[in-house]
């Protein structure tokens, strides 16, 4: 009766109590290890992506898409003379081999120069699937062909005069796919 008395319950409890511990620990930062090596992974396929470049869609002339590996962006139309006529800002993401984008603010050119708003973001988000290093494909089947970098362009300022893609100072030289220039 006297080994019972001495008996105590306090290191059973605190071993439980150990146990329970490192369970939740684990519970909570396995999918936390796991969800920061997948944005690593989709960061370094978004800084693939970044940059100035020379798009063709179906349906558009020309576009100008500009990425910034953060997520933001601006996306151009142009012209088949290379005037710009449209503009939107862009919030885009890589999920595996999937780009979804949002669209924002617009802007346009009117008299020669360029007129720029930001209403809000758009609830509707667009999904592309990365077919190769070059194209992407809407959900809805339309194509962008990726042609080329414009390390020289510039986002046009609501204010300034609305660019040309294809300058006379030749900095950018009108390249299109039809023409059969890489």
């Amino acid at each position: 009766m006297k080994l019972l008395r001495q008996l105590s319950f306090r290191p059973v409890l605190l071993s439980l109590l150990q146990a329970y511990i490192i369970v939740l620990a684990v519970f909570f930062l396995l999918p936390a290890i796991a969800s920061a090596q997948e944005q690593t992974a989709n960061q370094a396929a978004a800084r693939q992506w970044a940059g100035n470049w020379l798009v063709v869609g179906q349906g558009d002339e020309q576009l100008v898409w500009q990425l910034k590996a953060d997520g933001t962006g601006f996306a151009h139309g142009f012209r088949a003379d290379g005037q710009l006529t449209h503009g939107f800002a862009i919030s885009w993401r890589m999920d595996g081999d999937t780009v979804r984008i949002r669209t924002g603010g617009t802007l346009h050119c009117n008299s020669g120069m360029v007129y720029a708003q930001f209403t809000g973001w758009s609830p509707v988000t667009l999904d592309f699937n990365v077919i190769d290093g070059r194209h992407w494909r809407q959900h809805n089947g339309g194509i962008l062909a990726f042609q080329r970098r414009l390390p020289n362009w510039e986002t046009p300022n609501h204010g300034a005069e609305c660019p040309n893609l294809y300058r006379a100072d030749g900095r950018d030289t009108q390249q299109t796919a039809s023409a059969g220039n890489q």
